[in-house]
C-alpha cells in the first residue's frame, strides 16, 4: 500500500515561483494525480483560511505547529506508528508539481531502489567548478547508472530534497541518520542523502563550504551497521520544485501550471 504524507505550511522562505503554482494549487494537482486514498495532509502553522481551503477539498488535515524539520520528523514518526514494514510512503512538501504518470512511475521506482524521487534536479547538470551547488557534479553531470521501467528511465543520484518515496522498513532503519540532519529548522537534505547513499567524502573536503559534512561523512563511512542505499531520479522529471531557478528540465512547467490555474474556480 502506498501512503502519501503531504506537508503544507503558510510559513517558508520567499522564492520566485511559477505564477499559479500556489500551495493550494500544488495540493489540488497532487490530488488529481494520486487521489485521496492513503493521503494524509499535515497543516503546519496554517491560517484558518488555508485550513478552510484544505477542508473544501474533502480532506480533514492534521493540524501541527512544528516548523519544517519538526513537521518532517512528525510525519516519519506518524508513518512508523501506523503503517507496516512492507508499506510504501511518499513524503511530499507543498511546493512540488506532478505530471499524470507520477504515481505509476513512483511505484515502479520503488521496485528498483531504496529511495525514489520524481524530481530531476537541474543543478545536477552544472559543474561545481562553474558555480553549481553540488561538489559531486563534474563535466556538467554526476556519475550514475540508468535503469528502465515501464513508464520512464531512472538514474542513480547522490541526493535529493525532502520530497521522496521509500518503504517503511527503510524509513525505520534510516531514522537515526534522518534525525541527525533535521536538528535545525531547515533540514540538511543534501548531507542526509550523501550519508544514506554512502558517497565518497573526498569531494566534500575540496569544497570548503562542505568541510563540516566531510568530517561527518568520515564518521559514517566506517559505520558497519549503516546500509548503503540507492536513490533514483526519474528521467525526465515527472515532478518539479516550483521555484523558477530549479525546475526539472525539458518540460514547459509554466504552460502546464498556467492551464491548470486557469481551470480553477475563481
Amino acid at each position: 500500500m502506498l501512503y502519501n504524507l503531504y506537508r503544507i505550511s503558510d510559513a517558508g522562505r520567499e522564492k520566485e515561483k511559477i505564477t499559479g503554482a500556489t500551495k493550494i494549487n500544488c495540493l489540488k494537482n497532487f490530488i488529481s494525480v494520486f487521489g485521496t486514498e492513503g493521503l494524509f495532509v499535515f497543516a503546519d502553522n496554517c491560517s484558518e483560511g488555508t485550513i478552510k481551503q484544505i477542508k473544501e477539498l474533502g480532506i480533514e488535515p492534521v493540524l501541527i505547529n512544528l516548523g519544517n524539520a519538526g513537521s518532517f520528523r512528525h510525519i516519519v514518526d506518524f508513518a512508523l506508528a501506523k503503517f507496516n514494514d512492507n508499506d510504501q510512503v511518499y513524503l511530499v512538501e507543498d511546493d512540488y508539481w506532478h505530471l499524470p504518470a507520477s504515481k505509476q512511475a513512483l511505484l515502479e521506482g520503488l521496485e528498483i531502489a531504496d529511495y525514489v524521487t520524481l524530481y530531476d534536479h537541474s543543478d545536477k547538470y552544472v559543474s561545481f567548478s562553474k558555480k553549481g551547488g553540488n561538489p559531486y557534479v563534474t563535466n556538467n553531470s554526476e556519475k550514475s547508472r540508468v535503469f528502465l521501467s515501464h513508464t520512464c528511465h531512472w538514474k542513480i543520484s547522490n541526493s535529493t530534497s525532502m520530497t521522496f518515496a521509500t518503504r517503511l522498513s527503510v524509513l525505520k532503519a534510516d531514522k537515526e541518520v534522518m534525525w541527525r540532519f533535521t536538528q535545525q529548522n531547515i533540514p540538511e537534505d543534501f548531507g542526509m542523502f550523501l550519508i544514506l547513499t554512502r558517497q565518497s567524502p573526498f569531494p566534500l573536503y575540496k569544497a570548503k563550504v562542505f568541510r563540516h559534512l566531510f568530517k561527518l561523512s568520515l564518521k559514517y563511512l566506517f559505520n558497519a551497521t549503516l546500509k548503503k542505499r540507492v536513490l533514483i531520479t526519474a528521467l525526465p522529471g515527472l515532478s518539479t520544485h516550483i521555484e523558477n531557478a530549479y525546475l526539472s528540465p525539458h518540460t514547459d512547467w509554466e504552460i502546464i501550471i498556467q492551464k491548470f490555474d486557469e481551470n480553477q474556480p475563481k
